[in-house]
């Protein structure tokens, strides 16, 4: 979905020249924190203050995607993800008289194993003070939402929540009204969360993502109020991001990024590690 207040600023897959990109990839972790810091200032220039951030997170030296390749599983992802939160409210929250706030957190998994934790910027002015959550799932929405609530006008950030960026058949299911949707959101569908993050005022302000599409690899980028940017590399040996699609208000499809890919002459590879066909 878009972020609230997104600003389009063009869809450009036909142009001969695009529009240069207001974000690239970033190139390593101070980057990422930097870019996602941004977007969220801006979004509360605009008046927003319910932020959701999926980063990327540092293994061996590199940004990576929190995916099923993290052998540790959600609580290795959780060991990434916790010090990215913290250094983001660092950042965001104020300093006041030369005081930098303090920074707490509190586990949120009673069973120690689920990865959710939530951070707790506290200023000596309360105005100041910021949360974030740390991998939160569907199973601690009431304590999001309460939160939530009794913040006011004070930053609440969810970063790299658990539940699914992309539709799956549950979540269409869960979208039904009356019974079958309530069994699609017992599933796993995600409706009835999307209606409360709805609700709460939360709006997508930093996401990143990537993929293959016909042997290249294919780079998603939202930032606020910027939209969405898909950037490709032509293989493993291309170590340049060149920009496809720039700034439209709906993440670009698959289908789309192929079209873009098609339209540009990119060659078809059968993987980005095989040269042209």
């Amino acid at each position: 979905a878009p972020a609230l207040g997104m600003t389009v600023h063009m869809t450009a897959t036909e142009a001969t020249a695009l529009a240069p990109p207001a974000v690239r990839p970033p190139a390593d972790r101070e980057n990422m924190l930097g870019q996602a810091a941004d977007a969220v200032r801006r979004a509360q220039a605009d008046g927003i203050n319910r932020f959701t951030l999926r980063l990327f997170l540092p293994r061996d030296g590199e940004l990576q995607p929190p995916d099923e390749s993290w052998e540790g599983g959600i609580m290795q992802l959780y060991a990434a993800a916790s010090p990215l939160v913290r250094e983001l409210l660092r950042r965001l929250s104020t300093e006041v008289a030369g005081v930098p706030p303090s920074l707490n957190e509190q586990r949120l998994d009673v069973s120690g194993v689920d990865g959710e934790s939530v951070w707790m910027a506290q200023s000596s002015r309360p105005q100041d003070d910021a949360v974030g959550f740390v991998q939160p799932s569907a199973e601690v929405m009431k304590t999001v939402s309460t939160v939530a609530t009794d913040a006011g006008a004070r930053p609440v950030l969810l970063v790299n929540p658990q539940w699914k960026e992309r539709d799956d058949p549950l979540d269409a299911l869960s979208r039904k009204g009356g019974l079958i949707g309530k069994f699609g959101s017992f599933l796993g569908g995600k409706a009835a969360t999307e209606a409360e993050l709805q609700r709460l005022g939360f709006a997508d302000v930093y996401t990143l993502a990537t993929y293959r599409c016909r042997g290249s690899l294919v780079f998603l980028q939202l930032a606020y109020p910027h939209g969405w940017t898909a950037f490709y590399r032509e293989g493993v040996d291309d170590e340049t991001w060149k920009p496809l699609i720039v700034g439209t208000a709906e993440r670009p499809t698959y289908q789309e990024v192929e079209n873009a890919l098609i339209a540009a002459d990119v060659p078809f590879r059968l993987t980005e590690f095989d040269s042209v066909v």
